[in-house]
């Protein structure tokens, strides 16, 4: 077997398991928006997940019009940040849900997508930040736990009416 096809395997193995540990980030940050917005958390995490779906579909593609969508996605995400928390929104919990959407924005970037040292740069980034948004959104899913659980009589959060 020649080097060149080793390289070739290694490669389209690393990209595999890249795309697989991301997707599953990616579910992990879905169910949690998801569930945060079932017992009564705010519904930011699930906007800006649909969003950053959105954009990472927009993101890989070759036309200038779906790069300008990818592009739309960190402009949206901005103007709910703003929206919810005014003109401070980069000092709170949430603007870490800008970061992935960064990244998917500078992969649409045809100078960054050419240079094979800036993508896997960019590509540990993204699969940086969306371990912290997941241990963000974790950390927050707990905090509304806890204040569901510090009600009088046991509250939870069906008797509230969360739903």
């Amino acid at each position: 077997m020649n080097m060149a096809r080793i390289n070739s395997i290694s490669h389209k193995f690393y990209s595999v398991i890249y795309l697989l540990i991301i997707t599953i980030i990616g579910v992990v940050c879905a169910l949690n928006a998801t569930y945060d917005v079932m017992i009564g958390g705010t519904p930011f995490y699930f906007f800006a997940i649909v969003v950053l779906a959105l954009q990472s579909i927009f993101a890989l593609r070759e036309s200038e019009r779906s790069r300008n969508l990818a592009g739309l996605g960190l402009i949206l995400l901005v103007i709910g940040l703003i929206y919810s928390y005014g003109f401070m929104f980069l000092t709170h919990l949430k603007a870490i849900v800008l970061l992935p959407s960064v990244c998917l924005t500078l992969f649409g970037i045809p100078s960054i997508a050419q240079h094979p040292q800036k993508l896997h740069l960019l590509k540990a980034v993204l699969l940086c930040s969306l371990i912290a948004l997941a241990a963000v959104q974790y950390y927050e899913l707990s905090l509304l736990k806890g204040y569901y659980d510090s009600l009088p009589y046991n509250g939870s959060w069906q008797h509230y009416g969360a739903l």
